[in-house]
């Protein structure tokens, strides 16, 4: 407890010194910057949506909305090796062998690829 608190108190003062610098520097470009950051934040911004799931051994995760490429992560959570097969439309399939506690990744490239099915199995051949 009493490092957390002299941490926190380290944190805050330096803080409290940016803020103070920050404040005396500010009126100098100001208006530059404010231009600049409605600039920015006026393009529109698209949300990725991440899907993810679990199987027996296997924890997964992959973007839905790729244009050219999607890519899945996954992470064996068992001890022992296991395979898992990943369908993509759009892409050639894949059957990767995953040792235990391994975690790892694959893209897979096309026009509009999207993931059909996520399975886990017992051999890849």
């Amino acid at each position: 407890m009493r490092i957390r608190g002299k941490v926190m108190l380290a944190v805050g003062a330096m803080t409290a010194s940016m803020f103070a610098t920050s404040a005396a520097a500010a009126p100098s470009f100001a208006v530059a910057n404010t231009a600049a950051s409605t600039a920015v934040s006026a393009a529109p911004q698209q949300a990725l949506d991440v899907i993810r799931g679990k199987t027996r051994c296997f924890s997964y995760s992959y973007g839905d909305d790729g244009t050219t490429s999607v890519t899945v992560y996954f992470h064996n959570r068992c001890k022992h090796s296991r395979g898992i097969k990943i369908r993509v439309a759009q892409a050639k399939d894949a059957c990767i062998w995953v040792r235990g506690g391994d975690f790892d990744k694959k893209k897979f490239k096309g026009a509009r690829p999207t993931v059909q099915s996520i399975t886990e199995v017992s051999h890849c051949g």
